[in-house]
């Protein structure tokens, strides 16, 4: 099977589940990655997956392979969207391993140079600011009035300071016109590599948030 560095863990997924709600049924994952997502089935949601590599999207019957900068659904199809973008960090190196260092990052994992547009293999920094830009305004695209939108993400430490990812992503969406309902921080087991391995921040958060309009 092909692996991958960044999958939901567990206990993100339970607070996905609690972020979205009792009443969404149908939840759209443009970042799927291998389609962690979509054991959201087991608690009956309707799960479908977008992922620019087509190695991952085979993974699960219910994703297909595309680039989410151009999702390939009608304006408000979905009751909720539900995913976890890159962070920005490290793991977007383009290392491949041939030097014997011990990394972990998406190219690695992949096995191959990642297709361009893939948001795993940008820094943070404008490129990255950018394409999810374009990747957020397709998911409140799809998204019904009254949705929800659930993001996963992280900050990292990038010399000694803490790189602002999740108050970027944060404005970007309250900007498109979500308001955020809900927050919750998820103590998760953090990488123990690179120049910053002995900095970590706090855990990952998963951040509701609800699209206005009638419901």
């Amino acid at each position: 099977m092909t692996a991958h560095p960044a999958t939901f863990s567990v206990e993100i997924l339970a607070a996905v589940d609690r972020a979205l709600g009792p009443d969404v049924v149908t939840v759209l994952d443009p970042f799927a990655g291998t389609g962690r997502i979509h054991e959201l089935r087991e608690r009956g949601r309707m799960t479908f997956g977008v992922e620019i590599e087509p190695e991952w999207a085979a993974l699960s019957e219910w994703t297909e392979t595309g680039d989410s900068r151009h999702l390939p659904f009608d304006d408000c199809s979905f009751d909720a969207v539900a995913t976890s973008p890159a962070y920005g960090n490290r793991m977007a190196d383009q290392y491949d391993g041939r030097d014997g260092t011990r990394r972990y990052t998406y190219r690695l994992a992949l096995g191959r140079p990642l297709t361009d547009g893939n948001g795993g293999g940008l820094q943070w920094g404008d490129t990255y600011r950018n394409l999810h830009a374009e990747v957020w305004g397709e998911a409140v695209r799809v998204l019904r009035p009254g949705g929800r939108l659930v993001l996963n993400i992280s900050d990292h430490i990038r010399k000694g300071e803490i790189a602002p990812v999740s108050r970027w992503h944060v404005a970007e969406l309250e900007g498109l016109g979500l308001a955020e309902i809900s927050r919750e921080i998820v103590y998760t087991r953090r990488m123990r590599n690179g120049a910053n391995r002995d900095e970590r921040v706090d855990g990952e958060r998963v951040i509701g948030f609800k699209k206005g309009g009638p419901t």
